[in-house]
């Protein structure tokens, strides 16, 4: 039997004045995380579950490991996502936006930066390719460390280690899209639960009366 989830705590009521201070470190907080951290969705994951659940305990822990199968599931980039939600989470719908515009402003200015000097840009230089290579390794390094955590969180039981080795072979060998491991997760994890409840129910029912 797989292990359940637990859900979030309620968004607890906050004056306005709470609520505009914590909009002001959402931004803060994943602006930095956006503007210094390499690597994309994993390795924010991995910042904000430290900076969010560990310096501000807004969130439990585990909270974001959890829901990142969720989180994946809606249109759009990893990190946007896991701001929008743990920015909720905090303050609401100011706490989201805020959260949102935070972690993609940084991402903004570099690429426009960018854009405005690729032409100049010297890429066959050791020193720039290098840095390539530096980044690439490090991004290498997050991904397989975002790995690790969310595998303690969701890999608890025999039947996850076998779904886990069923959908990277359904991709290794068979060239599988995500998209369809996704839903097809979403269709046995409901099937699981339909299964378990009838058990539980029907065990239930069996039991003798005191």
């Amino acid at each position: 039997m797989t292990e359940p989830i637990a859900p979030p705590t309620p968004l607890p009521r906050q004056t306005r004045t709470e609520k505009r201070l914590r909009c002001r470190i959402l931004f803060r907080e994943f602006f930095k995380i956006a503007a210094f951290v390499l690597g994309g969705g994993f390795a924010i994951l991995l910042v904000a579950d430290a900076v969010f659940v560990h310096k501000h305990k807004w969130i439990r822990e585990g909270e974001l490991s959890d829901m990142l199968a969720l989180i994946q599931t809606v249109p759009g980039l990893t990190a946007g996502n896991i701001a929008i939600y743990v920015g909720y989470r905090a303050a609401g719908f100011a706490g989201a936006f805020w959260a949102l515009f935070g972690v993609a402003a940084p991402s903004f200015l570099v690429i426009t930066v960018i854009a405005l000097c690729f032409t100049n840009l010297p890429l066959t230089h050791p020193v720039v390719h290098g840095a390539f290579i530096g980044v690439r390794t490090s991004m290498t390094a997050l991904t397989l460390l975002a790995l690790v955590n969310v595998w303690k969180s969701s890999v608890t039981t025999a039947i996850g280690f076998t779904v886990f080795v069923l959908c990277s072979l359904a991709v290794l060998l068979y060239h599988i899209g995500p998209g369809w491991l996704i839903l097809g997760g979403l269709l046995f994890g409901l099937a699981s639960c339909l299964f378990n409840t009838r058990d539980i129910l029907r065990a239930e029912a069996h039991r003798p009366q005191s």
